[in-house]
């Protein structure tokens, strides 16, 4: 199977996510302001979404509804990161249009399925950087 990184990465996480992630990784674009997220995306075109949910989880819902609602981002796909699962809010978060959920033990692991599957969305050196942020 071969393995496909994405070419634009839009991070929406808090500021006190590290630098380094915009200067080392050319495709990835930090945000931290949700206001800015749709004309960002607009004129990045991302193609993953990745959000920290602990610090946007107020707006996600009404955030990923519009990003579904518009054929525009239709293709973009959406991870979230989150610190513990949480079936009722997961559950609502995958039926409205987010496609992966990473949780930090999934992070440290090398050997668990979903660590494939996400090195394959991003190199696993930022997987680990993000991990290491909350």
């Amino acid at each position: 199977m071969t393995r496909q990184r994405f070419k634009n990465v839009l991070l929406v996480a808090p500021d006190n996510c590290p630098r380094r992630l915009a200067a080392e990784y050319d495709y990835v674009k930090h945000i931290a302001d949700s206001t800015r997220i749709f004309p960002v995306i607009f004129e990045m075109k991302p193609d993953l979404i990745l959000f920290d949910y602990e610090y946007i989880k107020a707006d996600i819902e009404r955030i990923v509804r519009r990003l579904r609602m518009n054929a525009f981002y239709k293709k973009t796909k959406i991870c979230c990161y989150k610190l513990k699962p949480h079936t009722e809010t997961d559950e609502l978060l995958k039926a409205i249009g987010v496609n992966n959920f990473i949780y930090p033990e999934d992070l440290l692991s090398d050997t668990t399925e979903k660590v494939s599957i996400f090195t394959a969305i991003l190199d696993a050196s930022l997987m680990r950087v993000l991990a290491k942020t909350t």
